[in-house]
């Protein structure tokens, strides 16, 4: 089972094989970069260096999957073989960068840097 992702010009992810849909990338994203998540354990940092028609992917963490990037023209295009239960986007600097919990804990902690807007 395959995932590919590739950036299009209208500041949209464009996912093709076994998930096919479009992820809206925020302008937040554009200016501060974003992280991909998948179920089986691996961080993708994406950002647009130069513009939104350039991006660039990251393998933070690896997981169970095979990744590939490939350089296509100015953009990255990120390739996956696994069986995904969900992909997740967030945007921001801060969303794959672990911070030790405490310094008498032994863990990890990934912050996500999510923004929730609650209606009044």
């Amino acid at each position: 089972m395959a995932v590919r992702i590739e950036p299009g010009a209208d500041q949209r992810l464009h996912l093709t094989g076994d998930i096919v849909t479009l992820l809206d990338v925020p302008e937040r994203a554009i200016i501060d970069g974003f992280s991909l998540a998948f179920s089986d354990g691996t961080l993708v940092h994406g950002h647009y260096p130069e513009s939104a028609a350039t991006c660039r992917f990251t393998l933070s963490t690896e997981g169970a999957a095979l990744v590939r990037i490939t350089r296509e023209g100015m953009r990255d295009v990120l390739e996956l073989d696994w069986n995904f239960d969900w992909i997740t986007l967030a945007c921001g600097t801060e969303t794959v960068q672990p911070h030790a919990a405490a310094d008498d804990d032994n863990v990890l902690q990934l912050t996500l840097d999510i923004v929730v807007d609650e209606a009044a």
